[in-house]
């Protein structure tokens, strides 16, 4: 469905969270039932975002029903198993067809129920665990506990474990093996394919290995110690075992190549996030290529052998991760998808042809519609092309425009073809006058390995250089008023937005997003203390190193960009005391600056009333300095 603009009047947060967003999705192993999570784009203040299930026949109506997600369907297709916190806030539990299914103690975070439909395996995080970046960095908790008085810090406190469920009475036992954590696993019956840990911290992560886990022994075999991070690990009936392994910043949202235990990587062109057992022989694929998504079928003979199923100028599956949902013989597949001109809906895929099963979003997005978008390419400083996204206000007049330049985070993450990113913050620039410029700089993915590991050990430096002659192309252009640049981003985007003020006077505004600006204090602070370590390449605690010479606030003196920073108070992957030490900084150095903290809120934030008010700042910041 290509969305017919009708954006007369001004693009608001009021509209932009009114867009729904499909997530996962399940498909029957016929193919003839789905089950789709939705969300809205915001929570009120104080509780979590209301993901609903919308369920129906493939070729019939999807409907909303229960608050769940995380959709699976039994073997059979009668039962669709899911999690949901209804009755506990916060702490999210199994449900099959609409009745709680037995007590877990934890919040569910995967279901996968065995061949004959009789139990299901279920990893859980133990309350007091923490959530990734890609998925707010703060506490799993359930509302209304009581909170702990005192707080006591101790290591090793809180596990994600394996739980067998019977399906008919809910009975539950642990089957993880003592002293492993699981992040994630895939189970057809026998052994247990787990991207594991020695310990449960989230820092722990970047040094995961493959186990293979006998649940009925509690016992591990520790399958593969990989070079770099890992997602998707998994077995097949027969225990054949496939993961996807790439350098990357963040758990939930890695991308690399599809590796096969015993034969190595297969097909590393292909930039993965996600996999499955089509049968034996071949992997249902998917992943990001350039600003885009794929997805299809690859041969695991040896012969690399990919047949493309979908591709584009598009995004499918969940925002950060392409996936599908593929019937059993592969004749559906259907998959969350939005593109530029096209609002998130819930689509199929079959013959070949592409057909929308929701309408979603059909009233409101021509209204929230005011961009035009195009790709925007260049040569950076050592001659590598950059791309990324360009947005430009549909109804411009002649001449240049004021640019705020948006950084994603990551570093290892990409800007993608979709119909309202970065919580629709381009629409909402884009309709208040503004050219938007999403560059995909060196380390971000969908260009193969290489590409990812580029800022390896150089965080700041290349990277930096790409966004400033990405600046510097437009301005050659004519699209862009060289006086009138701003630059903003959250997460990595964030420490870029405060690294840049400190090299360069080239920006007339920054609004730094979730920052970080002390890699000495992060290191010891944030509970991804091993991605520093990673991306830096040094020692935190050598004063002369990168650790100081890479931190924003060491240079804060250097600053005279006014510099509008904004940072969730529950955030434990950027800590809130990476915000106040460049802020105070920053006013000692005589630099005009503001820091706006969010309650209740961890990295980025969601609750309606702030995503209103950060807008309305940043509106008024860029009014007020770039005119």
């Amino acid at each position: 469905m290509n969305v017919t603009t009708a954006t007369a009047a001004p693009v608001t947060p009021e509209l932009v969270m009114q867009l729904l967003r499909p997530g996962e999705v399940a498909l029957s192993a016929d193919g003839t039932r789905i089950a789709a999570a939705v969300a809205p784009s915001f929570r009120e203040q104080g509780k979590r975002i209301e993901t609903r299930l919308w369920v129906g026949d493939v070729d019939g109506d999807l409907e909303p029903g229960e608050l769940g997600s995380i959709p699976q369907f039994a073997p059979d297709g009668s039962r669709l198993a899911y999690a949901s916190d209804k009755g506990h806030e916060g702490r999210l539990s199994i449900w099959v067809d609409g009745s709680e299914l037995g007590e877990i103690p934890g919040s569910v975070e995967d279901i996968q129920w065995s061949p004959d439909g009789a139990r299901l395996l279920v990893l859980a995080a133990d309350l007091g665990a923490d959530r990734a970046g890609a998925d707010t960095a703060t506490k799993v908790s359930e509302a209304g506990a009581f909170p702990q008085d005192p707080k006591v810090f101790r290591p090793a406190q809180f596990w994600r474990r394996l739980w067998l469920v019977d399906a008919a009475t809910g009975e539950a036992r642990d089957v993880t093996p003592e002293h492993v954590n699981v992040f994630e696993f895939s189970w057809a019956g026998g052994l247990v394919a787990a991207i594991c840990t020695d310990d449960p911290s989230e820092s722990a992560w970047y040094d995961a290995w493959i186990g293979l886990i006998d649940i009925e022994q509690r016992a591990v075999d520790r399958a593969h110690v990989p070079r770099w991070q890992l997602q998707a690990p998994r077995i097949s009936p027969q225990g054949r075992v496939a993961w996807i392994e790439g350098f990357s910043s963040d758990r939930g949202v890695a991308t690399g190549a599809v590796h096969v235990l015993g034969q190595g990587p297969i097909a590393p062109e292909l930039h993965a996030t996600w996999i499955t057992f089509a049968d034996e022989d071949t992997l249902w694929v998917a992943g990001w290529r350039d600003n885009g998504s794929f997805g299809g079928r690859l041969s695991l003979d040896g012969s690399g052998s990919y047949e493309e199923l979908a591709g584009g100028r598009a995004t499918f599956g969940p925002r950060y991760a392409p996936a599908l949902a593929v019937s059993a013989d592969g004749s559906r597949a259907a998959a969350a998808y939005e593109s530029a001109d096209e609002p998130p809906e819930v689509v199929l895929w079959e013959n070949g042809e592409r057909r929308t099963l929701t309408s979603l979003n059909a009233e409101v997005a021509p209204r929230v519609a005011s961009i035009q978008w195009q790709a925007h390419r260049w040569t950076s400083f050592d001659g590598l092309e950059i791309e990324g996204l360009l947005a430009l206000p549909r109804d411009r007049e002649n001449g240049p425009l004021p640019l705020v330049v948006d950084v994603h985070g990551g570093p290892t993450g990409c800007w993608f073809w979709a119909f309202a990113p970065a919580y629709g913050l381009p629409n909402l620039l884009a309709s208040a006058g503004y050219a938007v410029l999403m560059p995909n700089v060196r380390g971000s993915t969908g260009r193969g390995p290489e590409f990812a590991e580029a800022n390896l050990g150089d965080m700041g430096g290349g990277d930096l250089q790409d966004i400033l002659t990405g600046i510097d192309a437009l301005v050659r252009d004519g699209i862009v008023d060289d006086k009138r640049v701003a630059i903003t981003g959250g997460s990595y985007g964030g420490f870029m937005a405060c690294w840049a003020v400190t090299q360069t006077d080239r920006f007339a505004a920054a609004m730094p997003m979730a920052v970080v600006t002390d890699w000495v204090s992060f290191h010891t602070t944030t509970n991804i203390g091993q991605f520093d370590k990673l991306f830096l390449q040094a020692d935190p605690f050598d004063p002369d190193g990168d650790y100081t010479q890479r931190s924003p606030v060491y240079h804060a003196a250097r600053c005279k960009t006014p510099t509008l920073i904004l940072h969730g108070e529950d955030d434990l992957c950027t800590p809130l005391p990476q915000a106040v030490e460049f802020y105070n900084a920053l006013v000692e150095a005589g630099c005009e600056a503001e820091l706006v903290v969010y309650p209740r809120e961890g990295h980025g934030w969601t609750e309606r009333e702030h995503l209103t008010d950060s807008w309305n700042r940043m509106r008024d910041w860029l009014a007020r300095y770039l005119g």
